[in-house]
């Protein structure tokens, strides 16, 4: 490639445009600069006058002020004074206050050069001022008074009042400004009023006046000279600039180029991949720490290119890790959560943990429900062939690792467990080098602690606690879910034997109390009429058969016999029939209301509870009457059963002092709360019992008549 001709160098191109700029610059400066020094002289004078006035206006505001200040003043303290002295001498009445010369002294007083002060009572009479002529005179009667010191006096007499007004012989000619200042003397009708011309007190200011008026003049006078000699000396020293700048600017010029062309070369060597090429420039300022930079920049380059294959490798190889790692959690929760049984996941998490992120020990700390004591559940060891599970509560020292996070719920991470303070040694595992602990907890409730151990220092970084972090949250779910799990179980096993023993109550103990009765009757009647006895044997049997059919049902969770052909009220009817043949007691049954059709368990409920209530009034109420009915609404359906027997003392339901009778009151309520209605026993001694279960229905149902 041609060498390409350079028409203007680089110095060229520095020292021209400089040289252009300077001048431009200097003139454009020089215009600026005039303009401005005369607009600051003229800022100046102005200023200066203005700040004259501005002065002397403040110097007559604050003098004005402290006149009024020192007037007030005086006034307060003279009342102040009058009120002390009145009150040492408590005998000295109106009428002999004008003969007190120390009081009069404390009246009358100078306020200012001509100013004084004067004390008159609340008729406005004078007691005491400084012309004695004035004593015993009314200040609202004194001939060419002036309103504004009448106002002034007139409202003094109902509190302290003060103001100004014009006073004096010349007062349509010259008049003069006065400031009076009154107050009342305490608890007298008397009034201290100090007053005094205010143009005494501003006199120093007009003369401050006089004086900054001949120091504006001779001020200006200087600036506008400064001005005159400023203009020479900047026109001086903008040519004394420009020269000064040209000779400056052309050795800066070939001062630059030189290392410029050197660094030029070196770039384009360097560009063309001789990265080993070093640009020499012995400047000593910024171009040779640039030069420095481009030979440090192509060593950088080389050494880059040598080894960022190996680190793009690496880098890879990292990520693929990372993204295996969080597939290998994502697989583990999902596992974790398809265990229920805790005997079954805490040691798989242990041997987990270890097996697929190669830990030395992973332990899992539990917290023991009856006891609160951690628990060692699972301790998974390298080199050993299984999962050691330990479930003895253990004294696990607060302040140690496992019982710190314990405690507080936070992670610890000891990368070298000889730095950690609350790392506690033990004898078998004399080589584990790091420590990380991590708590098992769901919301803020800790469940226990998950220990990972090493035999390497710095064996656990950010991802580890990631990792130990996301397996403890799901190992706490999974924890809670099967304590859930366990604890549903047992609710169902509950469930089940209590309703096989309602069942039981109502069904084979109801049918055993019948063949009982047959049999005592059977028995009773040997000895009179045999065909009785066959007939209760006959009967004890056939309630024996229909026991045993029940027994069945109530294991198999079936409908009660009596429900399978016939509706509700038609069984309930049954029942009574039954009842009444069986016992002799004269027994009724009523439906009222408009019949519906009911749920299957609903029928069986209250089947089961008119039963139960039959069977007590057959065993304890000895009664000669039975009402039983039943009351369908648009609601719910009421089962009445109400008996004319010896009644029993009313009590609680759980109070009850026979236990057959306990149980069966208990059984009946028990089975209305089961089908979310009421229940409701009325009993009083030998007045009968009323048994009464009031159930909702629902309103999706469909009426029926017979």
């Amino acid at each position: 490639m041609p060498k390409r001709e350079i028409a203007i160098g680089l110095r060229g191109k520095i020292l021209i445009p400089f040289l252009a700029l300077m001048l431009v610059s200097l003139g454009v400066i020089s215009a600026i600069a005039t303009r401005s020094i005369y607009e600051v002289g003229y800022r100046a004078r102005d200023n200066t006058a203005r700040m004259g006035e501005s002065v002397v206006r403040t110097s007559f505001s604050a003098l004005e002020g402290m006149a009024r200040t020192l007037i007030q003043r005086k006034a307060l303290y003279i009342a102040a004074e009058m009120d002390i002295y009145l009150q040492f001498h408590p005998s000295l009445d109106m009428s002999r206050l004008e003969q007190d010369k120390e009081l009069r002294d404390i009246a009358v007083q100078s306020v200012g050069q001509t100013g004084h002060t004067m004390v008159y009572d609340d008729m406005l009479t004078v007691v005491f001022h400084v012309d004695p002529k004035m004593v015993g005179v009314k200040l609202n009667k004194i001939a060419g008074e002036p309103a504004q010191f009448l106002s002034i006096v007139e409202r003094s007499v109902h509190g302290e009042a003060s103001g100004y007004y014009t006073w004096g012989e010349d007062e349509q000619k010259n008049p003069r400004r006065k400031y009076m200042h009154c107050i009342p003397v305490p608890g007298t009708k008397l009034v201290v009023a100090a007053a005094a011309y205010t143009d005494e007190f501003i006199a120093p200011a007009e003369e401050a006046e006089r004086e900054i008026a001949a120091t504006v003049a001779a001020t200006t006078e200087y600036i506008e000279k400064q001005m005159e000699k400023a203009q020479l000396i900047f026109f001086a020293v903008g040519i004394g600039v420009i020269l000064l700048a040209a000779v400056v600017i052309f050795l800066l010029s070939r001062a630059i180029t030189r290392p410029l062309s050197a660094l030029t070369r070196g770039a384009e060597v360097i560009g063309k991949g001789q990265l080993g090429y070093s640009i020499k420039v012995a400047t000593g300022d910024e171009l040779q720490q640039l030069a420095e930079q481009f030979n440090a920049m192509a060593r950088a380059l080389k050494e880059s290119y040598s080894n960022l294959e190996q680190k793009v490798e690496e880098r890879t190889k990292q990520e693929r890790q990372r993204a295996e790692q969080l597939r290998t959690i994502n697989e583990v929760s999902r596992r974790i959560s398809s265990i229920v049984e805790l005997d079954e996941l805490i040691p798989y998490v242990g041997n987990m943990l270890r097996e697929t992120f190669h830990y030395h020990n992973v332990n899992i700390f539990l917290f023991e429900p009856g006891s609160g004591k951690l628990a060692l559940k699972a301790l998974s060891v390298s080199g050993q062939g299984g999962v050691i599970p330990v479930s003895v509560p253990l004294e696990v020292d607060e302040e140690g690792v496992v019982g710190w996070v314990a405690k507080t719920g936070k992670v610890l991470l000891a990368n070298d467990v000889g730095e950690e303070p609350r790392y506690r040694p033990v004898k078998e595992l004399s080589d584990i080098r790091a420590e990380l602990a991590v708590a098992v907890k769901i919301g803020n409730e800790i469940l226990g602690v998950l220990d990972i151990e090493s035999t390497e220092i710095n064996a656990f970084d950010e991802a580890d606690v990631f990792t130990a972090q996301t397996i403890a949250d799901q190992l706490a779910v999974a924890i809670e879910n099967a304590r859930l799990y366990a604890e549903t179980r047992q609710i169902a096993v509950m469930e089940e034997r209590n309703r096989m023993a309602r069942e039981i109550h109502d069904t084979l103990a109801q049918g055993f109390t019948g063949i009982i009765l047959q049999l005592e009757a059977a028995e009773q009647s040997l000895s009179h009429d045999s065909k009785d006895v066959e007939r209760h044997i006959t009967q004890a049997a056939g309630l024996a058969r229909k026991s045993l059919a029940e027994a069945r049902r109530s294991v198999w969770n079936l409908r009660p016999q009596a429900l399978e052909k016939v509706r509700l009220a038609d069984a309930l009817k049954q029942e009574v029939v039954r009842f009444s043949h069986e016992t002799g007691i004269d027994a009724r049954f009523a439906v009222t209301g408009e019949r519906r059709d009911l749920s299957p368990d609903l029928e069986a409920g209250l089947l089961r509870i008119c039963q139960e209530a039959l069977t007590n009034v057959r065993k304890h109420a000895r009664a000669t009457a039975v009402e039983i009915s039943l009351g369908f609404d648009d609601q719910s359906v009421a089962l009445t059963v109400r008996d004319n027997g010896v009644g029993f003392k009313a009590e609680t339901i759980g109070e009850t002092t026979r236990k057959e009778r306990r149980f069966g009151l208990t059984s009946m309520q028990e089975r209305a709360r089961g089908l979310g209605g009421i229940f409701e026993l009325q009993s009083t001694k030998r007045k009968g019992t009323l048994v009464r279960v009031v159930v909702p229905t629902g309103q999706e149902v469909q009426s029926w008549s017979l």
